[in-house]
């Protein structure tokens, strides 16, 4: 057993992940949430490790990214280590030993790997440093999700081809889970189906998907009135793509067009960066209001568009992939104040929302599933003073969604880590 109260950290991302907005807010932006905050089990050093293809050295839109990044997280360092995949990815192991190294000999480090890829590097690592510490962060069930996104929504139905690919995916999870030294994912589902399946430990930490701040909705009252809000209108928002597995076309507005029938107080916005194929899904939906709210805002800009709406829209099918899932939309939503209508066992969110009426749960994914009665039961939460329900979501959110409280969990498993 080895004890100590001081360490590094080092998240290591890989496969071109850092290129996207989810990952800059979900390893990025938390990466920079430890090295800024100091309560409790606070590492000494912060780093992010970037893995990948030799030519993204001399790429320009990587290295804009990259230079991005570090303006965004300045308190870490950010390290790009690409290789050669035909030469065994040749110089990365040589890089992550030189950067190791110049961490300190005498201090651990604990390598925070975003999926499995980044944790099969760190093990390799970890056997010319034996005292560091690999954490397995499973952000997602990526052995699902591979064949999810090819239209099969359970494994049982998997064959030939897809089989082969899950139980690929299936099998190369469950050996890196073995080698890691501690586990950590994004719902209590999650956790679950990592243990039974995977021989997870029974430790295994859950920290969800997260935010860096409340969003300050200062600007509300502003927006909605450049936006022509009146003050008696309930804006439902709905943000994000048009992904297959968002069902906006099959679930999500067919139920909205459903309650702006029922109720005229009702206004509908979608932000988005592909208005054009959602006008098309409307069109077809035969909605054809010219009241309906449409919206592109850069990432930086959306958390305040959200407060001038009332209420977050999140319907998905609650496939094994959505069931263990926890879409960083929950804490956006939440962080500007806005309550949920979400379909029941979806987004990992814990019970108390529900009964505390922040969140309403809805059943119109299955086939037999009544969608005039969930229409219903919706407009009459939607009567309960739902404008009022905004601190006490914000307060919520504050509590479990903010990077500030969640690494405070990831750091009790970087203490026991160590200990062992």
């Amino acid at each position: 057993m080895m004890t100590t109260d001081q360490y590094n950290l080092v998240h290591i991302t890989t496969s071109g992940e850092y290129k996207t907005p989810l990952v800059a807010s979900q390893l990025f932006d938390q990466a920079e949430c430890q090295a800024v905050s100091r309560q409790g089990f606070a590492p000494h050093k912060v780093e992010a490790w970037i893995i990948g293809a030799m030519r993204e050295y001399v790429d320009n839109a990587s290295k804009t990214k990259i230079n991005g990044l570090r303006k965004r997280c300045p308190h870490i360092s950010i390290r790009a280590i690409h290789g050669i995949s035909r030469l065994k990815q040749m110089p990365i192991m040589h890089l992550m030993k030189w950067y190791r190294k110049k961490l300190g000999a005498n201090i651990p480090v604990i390598y925070h790997c975003r999926g499995e890829d980044a944790a099969q590097w760190a093990v390799l690592l970890k056997q010319s440093f034996p005292q560091d510490r690999v954490i397995l962060d499973v952000r997602g069930y990526w052995p699902a999700e591979t064949i999810y996104n090819k239209g099969i929504e359970d494994p049982a139905d998997a064959t030939g081809a897809h089989l082969d690919e899950y139980k690929r995916a299936y099998t190369k999870l469950k050996n890196i889970v073995s080698k890691v030294d501690a586990v950590t994912t994004v719902s209590t589902a999650l956790k679950d189906l990592l243990v039974k399946e995977m021989s997870a430990p029974i430790d295994t930490s859950v920290v969800p998907c997260c935010v860096t701040h409340i969003t300050d909705d200062s600007r509300r009252n502003e927006i909605r009135k450049e936006w022509g809000i009146k003050d008696d209108e309930i804006v439902l928002v709905y943000s994000g793509g048009t992904a297959v597995y968002q069902h906006l076309e099959d679930l999500t507005i067919p139920f909205l067009k459903k309650l702006i029938e029922k109720n005229n107080k009702v206004r509908l916005a979608f932000l988005s960066a592909e208005l054009e194929k959602i006008k098309t899904m409307l069109h077809a939906a035969g909605i054809t209001k010219e009241d309906i709210i449409l919206k592109s805002f850069p990432q930086t800009a959306v958390g305040a568009a959200l407060t001038a709406c009332d209420v977050g829209i999140l319907i998905r099918k609650p496939t094994l992939v959505n069931r263990v899932a926890n879409p960083v939309k929950i804490a956006e939503y939440l962080a500007a104040g806005l309550p949920l209508i979400i379909e029941k066992g979806v987004g990992g969110v814990a019970d108390i929302l529900f009964q505390r009426s922040l969140l309403k749960g809805i059943e119109i994914a299955s086939p037999e599933s009544d969608l005039m009665a969930a229409v219903q039961d919706t407009d009459r939460w939607l009567e309960e003073n739902i404008k009022e329900k905004r601190p006490l979501v914000r307060e919520y959110a504050k509590e479990v969604y903010l990077w500030s409280s969640a690494i405070q969990v990831s750091r009790k498993m970087y203490k026991a880590a160590l200990d062992k």
